[in-house]
């Protein structure tokens, strides 16, 4: 019996946008969802998902433009 942990699986968000404007998401990250968010901060649908984010992770996304 192989007891060797499985190698951690990156998160991969699908986005597929549509030529009416829509925007199609597969696999939906708290990091995209806050990045779609921004985007379009009156997207009702967005909101419930971008609001999971809890600090750290809300940090990890900010860059450092000062370098």
């Amino acid at each position: 019996m192989n007891t060797t942990p499985l190698p951690k699986s990156p998160l991969i968000t699908e986005v597929l946008l549509l030529p009416d404007g829509r925007i199609l998401v597969h696999n939906l990250t708290p990091l995209f969802a806050a990045l779609l968010s921004d985007l379009n901060p009156a997207d009702e649908q967005i909101q419930p998902r971008a609001a999971r984010i809890a600090g750290g992770q809300n940090e990890a996304r900010k860059t450092d433009t000062t370098k």
